[in-house]
């Protein structure tokens, strides 16, 4: 039993012991009175038995054995039996039935002492009165001689007594029973409408602490536990609605953090992030199945003294800082102050990672840098072709036709160096903003008008053109932009790879369509084919301007199928022609 259950069931317990208590004490106060109530019988029996002794005495020494067995017979207290007996058991008269039909009285415990010559008295059940008699046997010595010829047995009925005995009896009985049945109600009533909803209350305030607030609390109809379950439940729901919007809150907080680019932490004195976010992961490598994080195996010692100058001087504090991470440097931008949670100072910490940011300017600067010496050769022809003509040569009539030949030359080349400038920024533009037309056409179309386009280019080259295979394929794009790649590649071919031959192909293979351009000439060496879809890369780079080429042919081919979400890959062998595939996913991206 739990110590809370004594408590409860200490009330019927007690009551219980007590309703015991009172019925034993009746029980034996009954016995006691019985006791006193059968002596004092015994003694007005012993009187009233020596009394009819001293009646019939002179009758039987008279020797008038029948008038006294008449008076026996006949005794007037009818509440009274009078029985005469010889000294040898037999009995001669009896006043309650016929002394023949009486078997011997001399064993009786009352008579044996009496034929002794002493008086005797006892208490027993009778089977001829069907009760309970009190005897009282007198001897009666006739001559007085001391020899004992008769004994009177005088014997009185205790029915009187017996009943209030039996009443006494009965009534203890009753107050036992009805306290053990006030107390076994108690304890019914403490078990049913205290114990069983207190454990049911109790396991339910169990699983509520272990965080199921979903938990139905079991509120009884009635009882003194009701109005505490009604509590208990009131207060698991308001439990449950500020549970519910502080992890709303939480979540929201957790969801806008993760959705920063920026690495948030939580720093304690001891170099423990206590929060970090998603990106805090990805710019620090940390495992997603780590708990914890420590700053000072962040891998950059910059960003551990930043921190602990923080807290040193209590000031907030900023700087950039390096990392390495896998071997590769980034470049961090890290903010933060110190700030008081949880009745403890924290640092709170942003990182920025400008590795990207700082690639990207150093790309620019490079593009402007190459945009810049690509449009100053033409434009130092084009210069030079008019100060000549402004110098006289326009006067010379071959002279003027050859510098107006180059400045035509140049002006076409500076226009289209302008034009797959212009084409690339704007697609460029479109993969950052993630726009594209995604307009269903026909892929092998496309294919087919971008290599019809090329045919007097290549007839003029004396190269011949060749479509191996052209499945019929339905694509989302823009056809315009694809078209634009796969006559880059082909126009490369015919320029640059000294083959007499180009085979183009469009095959469906699982979930992606590759176009695949086939030449048979010079080839790409390896040191150039990892490189060679940048901007102004050229294997060649005098062969290429004195082609016409911008350098920026396949960087638009590259940003074309990247802005399809596909790839461009190489293949290419020294004196064994070149295969530039594009792979284009047929489901939308």
């Amino acid at each position: 039993m739990r110590p809370g259950d004594r408590v409860l069931f200490a009330f019927p317990s007690i009551l219980g012991l007590l309703v015991l208590t009172i019925a034993g004490t009746l029980f034996f106060s009954t016995r006691s009175f019985e006791k006193f109530y059968i002596e004092a019988e015994m003694r007005d029996v012993m009187t009233e038995a020596g009394l009819v002794a001293d009646k019939i005495r002179p009758m039987l020494l008279a020797g008038a054995i029948d008038e006294a067995a008449a008076y026996c017979e006949q005794f007037p207290e009818r509440s009274r039996r009078v029985t005469l007996v010889r000294d040898d058991g037999t009995v001669v008269a009896d006043s309650v039935a016929e002394a023949s039909d009486l078997d011997n009285h001399a064993a009786r415990e009352e008579i044996a002492p009496a034929l002794t010559g002493t008086p005797a008295v006892s208490t027993r059940f009778s089977a001829t009165n069907n009760a309970l008699m009190c005897y009282c046997a007198m001897p009666i010595d006739i001559n007085g001689n001391g020899h004992i010829e008769y004994v009177l047995r005088l014997a009185i009925r205790n029915r009187d007594m017996d009943d209030m005995i039996a009443a006494a009896k009965f009534s203890t009985w009753l107050a036992l029973a009805l306290g053990v049945s006030i107390a076994l109600a108690v304890a019914l009533y403490i078990l049913i409408r205290v114990r069983i909803p207190l454990v049911r209350l109790q396991e339910s305030a169990n699983r509520i602490a272990r965080g199921e607030l979903d938990e139905r609390i079991s509120i009884p109809e009635k009882g003194i536990v009701r109005d505490l379950a009604i509590t208990v439940s009131r207060m698991k729901e308001i439990l449950k609605s500020q549970l519910d919007r502080i992890t709303a809150e939480r979540n929201g907080r957790e969801l806008l953090f993760s959705a920063l680019s920026e690495a948030v932490l939580l720093i304690s004195e001891s170099g423990e992030a206590l929060y970090f976010n998603s990106a805090a992961r990805r710019i620090f490598n940390v495992s997603p199945i780590a708990g914890r994080f420590d700053l000072s195996r962040c891998g950059s010692p910059e960003l551990v003294a930043l921190a602990n100058r923080a807290f040193a001087e209590n000031v907030s504090v900023e700087t950039e800082i390096t990392l390495e991470t896998a071997g590769t440097p980034r470049t961090l931008f890290a903010k933060g102050g110190p700030i008081f949670h949880g009745g403890e100072r924290r640092l709170l910490l942003a990182v920025t990672d400008l590795t990207n940011l700082r690639r990207l300017e150093s790309f620019r600067s490079d593009f402007v840098a190459n945009v810049s010496h690509e449009i100053k050769t033409p434009l130092t022809g084009i210069l030079g072709a008019t100060d000549a003509l402004e110098s006289g040569a326009l006067s010379d009539p071959g002279m003027a036709k050859k510098f107006l030949g180059i400045l035509s030359a140049q002006a076409k080349r500076l226009n289209a160096l302008v034009q797959d400038v212009l084409s690339l920024a704007a697609i460029e533009r479109r993969q950052v903003s993630g726009g594209k037309d995604t307009l269903p056409f026909r892929l092998d179309a496309a294919v087919e008008n971008a290599v019809n386009y090329c045919r007097s280019r290549a007839e003029a080259a004396n190269v011949a053109l060749e479509i191996t295979r052209n499945d019929e394929t339905d694509f989302e794009g823009d056809s315009r932009l694809i078209e634009q790649a796969v006559i880059n590649l082909v126009s490369n071919a015919i320029k640059y790879s000294g083959s007499s031959r180009v085979e183009i192909s469009l095959e469906k293979t699982g979930p992606f369509a590759l176009v695949a351009v086939k030449d048979f000439g010079i080839g790409i060496p390896p040191e150039h084919q990892e490189r060679i879809f940048e901007r102004f890369y050229s294997v060649d780079k005098a062969h290429s301007r004195s082609l016409g080429g911008t350098g920026l042919g396949l960087a638009i081919v590259k940003h074309i199928v990247r802005l399809h979400g596909g790839t461009a890959s190489l293949e290419s062998a020294t004196g064994k022609g070149c295969i530039f595939r594009l792979a284009f996913p047929l489901e939308p991206q």
